[in-house]
């Protein structure tokens, strides 16, 4: 194998194409049996020797697509409601702070939690049809 750059390792030419491939595999640009058929025809001695050590075939997991569902009184922690409002936990706890974001509850020992039927009040009160409705 040469590579087309002449100052690249070995080693640094295939960290890039399997990091390449990873990401479009994970892009859903490409699917297992394309990334195999680019790997063996970059790298045919490896892949006749990984061929017969193989086990299964890589699976996709429902848990990457899937988003959790809530029931309009569960009780979220601030972890659990900044992911359903698209938003970190710093950013949360400001808007805690100076007013102005969801509803909150506070308990016990400084416990913050988020009913979920606030947080789908709060998404559709935030809903503007023009940057002069702020």
């Amino acid at each position: 194998m040469q590579s087309l750059l002449p100052n690249i390792s070995k080693a640094d030419f295939t960290y890039v194409v399997i990091q390449t491939l990873i990401m479009l595999y994970r892009a859903d640009k490409l699917d297992v049996d394309h990334v195999q058929s680019i790997l063996e025809a970059e790298f045919p001695k490896q892949m006749a020797r990984k061929r017969r050590r193989r086990v299964g075939r890589f699976k996709r997991s429902s848990k990457r697509t899937g988003r959790p569902q809530y029931n309009s009184d569960d009780m979220l922690t601030p972890d659990k409601a900044a992911k359903v409002l698209s938003l970190s936990v710093k950013t949360l706890a400001n808007m805690r702070s100076a007013g102005g974001g969801p509803v909150f509850l506070k308990l016990a020992n400084r416990t913050i939690r988020y009913r979920y039927s606030d947080l789908e009040v709060f998404i559709a009160n935030s809903a503007k049809q023009n940057t002069s409705q702020y």
